[in-house]
């Protein structure tokens, strides 16, 4: 475990002794975004600098699944198996086809979004995405502030917050009662009250990472079944107990901009790092979209 700090002894628990980085697939400008189906046994994943989304699996290897993806950074998954992607230079939320886009959306009261980036899907049809301005794109920002949007089933757009300076990676709570949302530029994560009328409460601090601890922000972030967050952050990995306490930071081979579970019982970790994609075996089940007739796994961790 020379690749692991504790700050809570009882967090080893979480790791596996003999456990080690295996590099999956290299090359990449920037990796970004990947995320498990579990009804095909396989990972998908970005490549937004070369406008590529990727597929890994285990019998294939990583090989294109769909070029001039319109910068794609963040993905996930509806319950019916569609790839939702943040489509950043589009400047909208779309399922992404081998082929072809389907918009979601794209403008919220008739301007459009600044450059979308991370997306999670709720299991009662609901999706959720960050919006931060993009300075790389060079387009001009026509939403005054980088929010957090919920779409409803039916289509509609709402604000959830508009009050963080560089929102991005998001997660729910294993009952998906709280959504999580972390703060680049803050080195931060919030939490927010989900209700069932699809309301949700004020934005509160969760947890604050230090940045002592080597070059890495909030960004990608995943939680297990046990309702500790993951989170990409200075150093590499870093685990947070239910209550925000930091309690463990996984050191990682590259800078990780994302990752999330998956494989058998979903207790690996696909870990897209800069130019590589790398997995890494652990003792927990995390938390994976939620598909028709597959249920997640369980631990009794």
């Amino acid at each position: 475990m020379d690749n692991l700090i504790f700050f809570v002894p009882k967090y080893e628990e979480l790791f596996l002794k003999d456990a080690s980085f295996e590099k999956l697939a290299t090359g990449f400008s920037f990796s970004e975004g990947p995320v498990w189906d579990i009804a095909k046994n396989c990972l998908y994943f970005t490549d937004f600098a070369n406008d590529i989304i990727y597929k890994w699996s285990k019998k294939e290897g990583s090989v294109p699944y769909r070029t001039a993806a319109n910068r794609p950074i963040g993905l996930s998954l509806s319950y019916d198996g569609r790839i939702i992607s943040t489509e950043s230079s589009a400047h909208r939320i779309a399922y992404a086809d081998e082929k072809k886009s389907e918009l979601i959306v794209g403008f919220y009261q008739g301007k459009r979004f600044n450059s979308p980036n991370d997306v999670v899907a709720k299991s009662d049809g609901s999706i959720w995405f960050t919006d931060p301005y993009s300075t790389a794109l060079g387009a001009k920002k026509e939403l005054y502030m980088d929010g957090v949007y919920r779409i409803s089933q039916t289509g509609e757009v709402t604000l959830v917050t508009g009050e963080l300076g560089r929102p991005n990676g998001l997660a729910f709570t294993p009952d998906e009662s709280c959504l999580y949302v972390n703060d680049t530029n803050l080195q931060q994560i919030f939490k927010i009250n989900l209700f069932e009328d699809g309301s949700f409460g004020e934005l509160k601090l969760f947890a604050t990472l230090d940045p002592s601890y080597g070059d890495g922000a909030p960004d990608g972030m995943k939680v297990d079944v046990a309702g500790n967050v993951w989170v990409t952050g200075p150093g590499g990995l870093w685990v947070i107990t239910p209550d925000g306490i930091p309690a463990a930071v996984l050191r990682t081979p590259e800078l990780v901009g994302n990752f999330c579970f998956g494989g058998p019982e979903n207790r690996m970790l696909f870990i897209a790092a800069c130019s590589s994609l790398y997995a890494y075996p652990v003792a927990i089940s995390g938390i994976i979209p939620k598909q028709k007739g597959n249920d997640h796994a369980k631990s009794d961790l």
